[in-house]
């Protein structure tokens, strides 16, 4: 990573990854993840892999930040929909927008080191 990302990610502030936690050991953390209509999930770091399952299906929109070594770059369109999973590696630098008129709810298991 070259001095300019990493100028640029020393500058965002980081925040969790979703909501509040439900359940920690040492080899899980089980967060609750709710994005209300027209909610930021402000920047964060996703420090280990994790699996993340869709209870309430809405189209959101993602950007990828500075720091990021995940395998997805730039912004996209995710779109979560009602028991979908998905296995996602750590090394994300993220930022979410739910631009919807719908709620969006998932459970975010990381898979702790």
């Amino acid at each position: 990573m070259g001095d300019t990302a990493e100028k640029k990610e020393e500058e965002l502030e980081m925040h969790s990854i979703a909501n509040r936690i439900l359940y920690e050991d040492d080899q899980v953390r089980v967060w609750d993840q709710v994005m209300e209509p027209n909610s930021e999930l402000k920047p964060h770091r996703h420090e280990n892999d994790y699996v993340l399952v869709d209870l309430q299906g809405a189209k959101l929109h993602v950007e990828m930040l500075p720091g990021n070594e995940s395998e997805f770059e730039g912004e996209f369109e995710f779109e979560g929909k009602r028991g979908d999973v998905h296995i996602v590696k750590k090394g994300g630098v993220e930022r979410a927008f739910n631009h919807s008129d719908k709620t969006y709810r998932s459970i975010l298991i990381e898979l702790l080191d």
